[in-house]
């Protein structure tokens, strides 16, 4: 899945400071995360890097606190090609990611919840997240619905 454009939205709510709230990589480098790290939204993503170093594609956005708080908090996330639009509960951050290229190329899994045992490193110290996710949407598929109508493979992280 290479894309310019990308539109997911979910609403969340728990009582824990982490936890993945979805991933996404591809073989290029790629990813997407999104994530509670010390109760903060944390939206992590690269569009690519090179192997000379001279481009450096990982960025990382912070926004919100306490959102530990049991209560529900609406995410949208609205990319086109470098510039992000992060929205948490009505609340717009604008930025622009790192690097200098346009599309996510991602390979066609990506998780709600937590991440896929990679073996890396980096993966094993994350943890998947506790609690609801409901409304959740990516570029126009509603993934709750379907979940709900079996029409996704739903597996145990």
């Amino acid at each position: 899945m290479k894309t310019l454009k990308d539109v997911i939205s979910l609403k969340f709510k728990t009582s824990e400071s982490e936890g993945v709230i979805f991933h996404g990589e591809g073989q290029q480098g790629d990813y997407i995360t999104l994530e509670l790290k010390k109760a903060k939204l944390v939206l992590n993503l690269n569009l690519g890097s090179n192997q000379l170093g001279s481009i450096y594609g990982h960025t990382s956005m912070m926004t919100g606190s306490l959102l530990d708080d049991h209560h529900w908090h609406s995410v949208i996330i609205e990319r086109h090609g470098r510039n992000i639009n992060l929205t948490l509960d009505r609340h717009i951050q604008h930025f622009r990611t790192n690097g200098e290229f346009d599309y996510l190329d991602l390979d066609y899994e990506i998780t709600f919840g937590g991440m896929p045992f990679s073996g890396k490193p980096s993966s094993n110290s994350r943890k998947n997240f506790k609690g609801c996710m409901e409304s959740i949407n990516y570029n126009g598929n509603n993934i709750t619905d379907l979940a709900k109508r079996k029409k996704l493979e739903p597996s145990n992280v």
